[in-house]
C-alpha cells in the first residue's frame, strides 16, 4: 500500500538515511530550506516531490498525508546570556513552532513522528534554549496523543548523533565518544516503527535510563551533570 510521507529537514543525515531505507512505492515529500540541496540529493528519484519549507507552508493543498516526520532541528550551545534574541527565536521557530504549524497544516492521518532530543528530558549546561525548545515539542506531542487517540504520535529522543548537526563542535563528539549514535541506527529505528503504535524511541538506553533517574532525583543529577558531564 502506497504511503505519502512528509520528511522535513530532508538534507540532514538522519533524513537521508530514512529515505534510503523506505520502499520505492512510498511517495515522499521532502522538505528543506534550500531547493538546490534537495535537488542534488534526491533529483534522480522518481517517487519524491521536493519543496522548500516556505513553498510547503504557502501551499494550500498537498493531498492526504499518511505520515509526517518532523526532522528539522537547530541548536546553539553556549550560555544563555551569550545568545542573541535572534538565536533564541530561531531555535524555537525551527524546533517547536514549525513542527506544530506543519502538523496543523498537513494533518497526518496515520502517524506523527517528532524527532526531539534527550535534551528535552535531560538538559545540560549551555543548552538552555535548545533543551527548552525540545521539551516544548515533547510536551506538545504528549498532549496531542491524548487529544487525538486515533493518531499515532511517536517522539524520537536521542542523545548525540554523528551528523552535520555537530559540524561546528567536533570536540563535543570526541568527548562523548561511543555514546554518540550513527544516523543510520537512528533512521533504522524510525523506519522499523512507522505504522506501529510506539509512544517513544529513546536512544541510547544509557541516556534514556539517566533521564528516568533524573525525574526521581533531579537535584543530584543536576549536580552530577554540572560536575562531570559538562561537555558542550
Amino acid at each position: 500500500m502506497t504511503r505519502t510521507i512528509v520528511i522535513t529537514g530532508a538534507t540532514g543525515d538522519i533524513a537521508q538515511e530514512i529515505v534510503k531505507q523506505l520502499p520505492d512505492d512510498d511517495h515522499l515529500i521532502l522538505v528543506s530550506r534550500r531547493k538546490e540541496a534537495l535537488s542534488e540529493l534526491y533529483g534522480y528519484l522518481t517517487h519524491v516531490t521536493l519543496f522548500t519549507t516556505d513553498e510547503l507552508l504557502n501551499k494550500e493543498e498537498v493531498g492526504p498525508v499518511d505520515i509526517l516526520i518532523n526532522n528539522a532541528g537547530f541548536g546553539i550551545f553556549k550560555p544563555l546570556m551569550s545568545q542573541t534574541d535572534a538565536e533564541v527565536t530561531e531555535q524555537f521557530v525551527i524546533n517547536t513552532l514549525l513542527p506544530i504549524q506543519l502538523t496543523r497544516q498537513l494533518t497526518p492521518q496515520r502517524q506523527l513522528v517528532n524527532i526531539v532530543s534527550i535534551s528535552g528530558k535531560l538538559p545540560t549546561a549551555k543548552s538552555s534554549i535548545y533543551a527548552a525548545s525540545k521539551a516544548a515539542l515533547l510536551t506538545f506531542s504528549d498532549a496531542l496523543r491524548m487529544e487525538n487517540p486515533a493518531l499515532i504520535v511517536t517522539t524520537v529522543n536521542t542523545g548525540p548523533v554523528r551528523t552535520k548537526f555537530h559540524k561546528e563542535n567536533q570536540a563535543y563528539l570526541a568527548k562523548v565518544g561511543r555514546t554518540a549514535l550513527s544516523a543510520e541506527k537512528v533512521a533504522t529505528k524510525i523506519v522499523q516503527n512507522l505504522g506501529k503504535k510506539r509512544r517513544e524511541i529513546n536512544l541510547p538506553w544509557t541516556l534514556s535510563t539517566a533521564s528516568r533517574l533524573r525525574a526521581l532525583m533531579p537535584g543530584l543529577f543536576d549536580y552530577l551533570s554540572t560536575r562531570f558531564f559538562n561537555f558542550k
